[in-house]
């Protein structure tokens, strides 16, 4: 779809008039986030999805007035649905509101597709979400999240420092926030006019695809980690870490770049950047490292225990005792990363860690759905090996002893081949995987080899000692649970696509057996 790249309102005007905007591709959790911000900001808000799927599902919504969708197009406008003050409509050309001041859609929508061709025809703006929250967020200091992985669950807990320290941030993530309950915020100064000492700050979650992170102008920008991805916009490693340098290299003048000390990519990043570099690390004990060579923010003896997990924090000779209310090794690097951008700002780090005792996490990353049968259900978005991996040491970590069903729904054709051998030796940490076929997304690759490709990672799995199972559809994954599941069972679902939606079947099926 072709993009606008002018500025659409000055930041000024965004804050004075009243704008009546629509987000194309309203269930994806970027324009959810976007619908969140415009709603607060008090802009009305018309959503459309060419899905017409349950709006809004992260946040799991039973409301039936919320679930569902005019029947008919052209009656779209009189007979819309709100769900969180936005007007949901028919994707379709007839249901386009009148006076539209602009149009933020994805990527994903097709230049063909008939809605863009008659937003063209009405002469309506489009831009592209990245360039729209960099006007949304002009004026305000802007704290961005990059890395391959962990921005969304960094940027939730950088916002949730930032409540907790009385500064209350406007924020982007990437998938909704359980403390704050939203996934975007936006919020301006308090009084008065604005000054560069008093501008609000921002979290803003950065993403490396397509160089959507090149829209920004960080004041602190985080690095969490950088490691081979996108394959369709990044051909090798040396364009990846060419887009990472140019993302340091928008920083405003007097930024901070937090970096992974251990990365040795974002090291690499880290040396070109002109502003002040600040490293963190976990490592087992501080004898790892000497006094020279340690990172400026070292975390050490990390403990995952049950649910939780702790560390002792090392900066500028000062001790700290972090306890974090959510599983995993990977989230003390996440917490580490997160503490050291809020102190870029004046945060204490025992303010900081104090409220990240408090914090319970996001939609997505390590959620438990409940149980079914006796089984723990757990929902998390891994799709890459290391994801996988980490995620599956977190389950064995809370849950030792049980037998872990892992569901696994490969995301893209590209990321499945190049990372091939990683996805199996992730996915072995299951006692029993579930995979699905590939889910293609953006890209043109026919069912038949998404199917393919999911077989052979079946056939190394089983010929490496495993036990996996290839299934059509989510369907036939509800069924091996709902007959082959034993009480004590971890089924844990995992992927960027639909794999969260076999808890939501499972969820009804025991609300009909209650019933009945």
């Amino acid at each position: 779809m072709p993009y606008q790249q002018t500025q659409w309102v000055p930041p000024h005007s965004f804050q004075q008039k009243r704008l009546r905007c629509l987000l194309l591709g309203i269930n994806g959790a970027g324009m959810t986030a976007a619908a969140e911000i415009l709603n607060d900001a008090g802009h009305t808000v018309f959503g459309m999805d060419a899905g017409n799927p349950t709006p809004f599902p992260s946040r799991n919504c039973a409301a039936s007035n919320a679930t569902s969708w005019p029947a008919d197009a052209a009656a779209a406008s009189a007979n819309s649905h709100r769900f969180h003050g936005t007007t949901l409509l028919n994707w379709d050309p007839d249901a386009i509101p009148a006076d539209l001041d602009v149009c933020v859609s994805t990527r994903a929508v097709a230049a063909d597709d008939p809605l863009t061709k008659a937003l063209a025809a009405q002469d309506i703006r489009v831009i592209a979400l990245p360039t729209f929250l960099a006007e949304i967020f002009a004026e305000h200091r802007q704290l961005c999240v990059a890395g391959t992985h962990g921005k969304s669950t960094t940027s939730a807990m950088l916002t949730w420092i930032l409540e907790q320290a009385g500064r209350t941030p406007s924020c982007f993530v990437g998938a909704h926030q359980l403390d704050v309950d939203c996934s975007g915020r936006f919020r301006t100064w308090a009084s008065g006019e604005p000054s560069a000492a008093a501008s609000p700050l921002a979290v803003i979650e950065s993403c490396e695809f397509r160089s959507s992170f090149l829209e920004f102008a960080p004041s602190v920008a985080v690095i969490t980690g950088i490691e081979r991805d996108h394959f369709d916009c990044f051909p090798d490693a040396a364009s990846e870490d060419a887009a990472f340098a140019e993302f340091v290299a928008r920083a405003k003048e007097g930024s901070v770049l937090v970096h992974r000390a251990d990365c040795s990519r974002s090291v690499a990043v880290a040396r070109q950047f002109f502003g002040r570099s600040v490293s963190f690390e976990v490592c087992e004990s501080l004898e790892d490292h000497s006094t020279d060579s340690r990172a400026d923010w070292l975390a050490s003896r990390p403990v995952a225990s049950g649910l939780s997990s702790r560390c002792e924090l090392h900066h500028d000779g000062r001790q700290y005792e972090l306890r974090l209310s959510v599983p995993g090794l990977h989230n003390i690097h996440n917490a580490i990363a997160a503490i050291a951008a809020a102190n870029a700002v004046g945060v204490d780090p025992e303010v900081a860690c104090q409220a990240l005792g408090s914090f319970h996490g996001i939609r997505r990353r390590f959620e438990l759905r409940g149980h079914y049968g006796g089984m723990t259900l757990i929902d998390d978005y891994a799709h890459h090996p290391t994801a996988i991996r980490e995620t599956l040491q977190s389950v064995r970590q809370a849950f030792p002893g049980r037998r872990i069903i892992a569901a696994f729904e490969p995301h893209q054709h590209a990321r499945t081949t190049a990372l091939f051998n990683d996805f199996v030796q992730s996915l072995a940490l299951a006692d029993e995987i579930l995979i699905l076929p590939v889910f293609a997304a953006r890209e043109q690759v026919s069912h038949l080899e998404c199917c393919r490709a999911s077989g052979r990672l079946v056939k190394a799995l089983n010929s490496g000692g495993g036990r996996a199972f290839l299934f059509a559809s989510l369907d036939q994954i509800v069924s091996r649970i709902d007959h082959s599941g034993k009480p004590s069972d971890i089924f844990v679902t995992m992927g960027a696509g639909r794999t969260n939606l076999i808890h939501d079947e499972l969820t009804r099926r025991l609300q009909r057996n209650s019933v009945a």
